[in-house]
């Protein structure tokens, strides 16, 4: 269905070379409707409640980053073993090894939701993965760029939008201070240095999860040999997805293991109606929908996909992790000051990545 509406969107900009004004809009537009897409994989898990969140996450992760990105790669992509045996050992051992990073950088993102909630998880992780993220591809392109206005505007972004998550988390802070709780924040562990680790935990997840964008940025290699074989645009990216993300589910699949064993969680799949089942797949098709899409709207914005495309998704992101936390209650008995420091939080960063739109490389 997601890779439907890529295709649709990318119709509107057929024949034109990559950087026109047409593919630049049409990319963004992608861009703008994969995070809003990517922002809502998370939201439903909190309704999963005769399941541990580990037994959630493990099912969902099957779905996610092993069968859904091969089934849509074999699906969309003709001779698709055979870009596997062209492509070069270092676009491989790069997409690899980013893709391991990012799966990493998932599984403290996982547990430090667990510890500090959605919606301050999410908006550390994707602010802080943007500052990161958006810097990384230039410096190793164009590191000559920063002595430039552009260099400035870009330091500059990144010191606002690590400002914004600074005031977002202590809004969280001064949220855990408080005795009242809702029932979704009393579902959070209890531990009583769960918001350092948290807070720790998703600063080096957001690090790591720049192995995401290291992969678009080096993995064109994949994409041209797609689409030599045949594939469309808004495919062309589905076998470095599908490479990057099966070591990113590595990680995944020890932690999960080790943790359903340690802990006696196995049985815990005997409870529950069969949308205890379904759900986690949805999870999984929504998050490669919105990454699917990520890549195809990366594409139409040329070389400058990673570097404006990276902080547009991610700022989508931010915006439905934060709407979704809302939503579901997080913040519902935390005094309006708190929550407003928050949403200042949420506007700086939001800021930062607009700045980075203004960078001209």
């Amino acid at each position: 269905m997601w890779v439907g509406i890529g295709t649709l969107l990318a119709a509107g900009a057929a024949g034109d070379p990559a950087g026109a004004p047409i593919n630049m809009w049409v990319g963004l537009s992608i861009i703008v409707v994969a995070g809003a897409i990517g922002g809502s994989v998370m939201a439903p898990i909190k309704y999963m409640s005769r399941w541990p969140f580990q037994n959630t996450w493990a099912v969902y992760s099957i779905w996610a980053y092993l069968i859904l990105p091969w089934t849509l790669a074999f699906l969309t992509v003709p001779h698709l073993p055979s870009i596997y045996q062209e492509v070069s050992s270092r676009t491989l051992l790069i997409c690899g090894v980013a893709g391991l990073a990012w799966g990493c950088a998932v599984v403290l993102g996982s547990l430090s939701m667990f510890w500090i909630g959605l919606s301050l998880s999410g908006v550390i992780l994707m602010g802080g993965g943007t500052a990161v993220g958006s810097l990384g591809p230039l410096l190793i392109s164009r590191p000559e760029v920063l002595g430039t206005r552009s260099g400035f505007l870009l330091i500059l972004s990144n010191v606002v939008i690590l400002a914004g998550i600074l005031i977002c988390a202590l809004a969280g802070r001064r949220r855990d201070q408080q005795k009242d709780s809702t029932k979704v924040e009393r579902m959070m562990s209890d531990d009583p240095h769960r918001f350092v680790k948290g807070v720790a935990a998703t600063a080096v997840a957001a690090v790591l999860s720049t192995g995401f964008n290291v992969a678009l940025f080096y993995g064109s290699e994949f994409n041209d040999l797609a689409r030599a074989k045949g594939a469309s645009l808004a495919n062309e990216a589905n076998p470095m997805w599908a490479y990057t993300v099966f070591f990113g589910y590595i990680p995944n699949f020890l932690l999960s293991l080790f943790r359903l064993t340690k802990e006696r969680m196995w049985d815990n799949y005997r409870q529950g109606g069969v949308h205890y089942w379904i759900v986690p797949a949805l999870m999984g098709m929504t998050w490669m929908g919105g990454t699917a899409l990520y890549g195809t709207g990366s594409n139409y914005l040329g070389p400058m996909g990673p570097i404006v495309g990276w902080p547009v998704y991610m700022s989508m992101l931010i915006l439905g992790g934060t709407f979704w936390g809302w939503w579901t209650g997080e913040w519902a008995l935390c005094p309006t000051p708190i929550f407003r420091l928050l949403m200042i939080g949420v506007a700086v960063m939001t800021g930062g990545m607009i700045l980075l739109n203004f960078v001209k490389i």
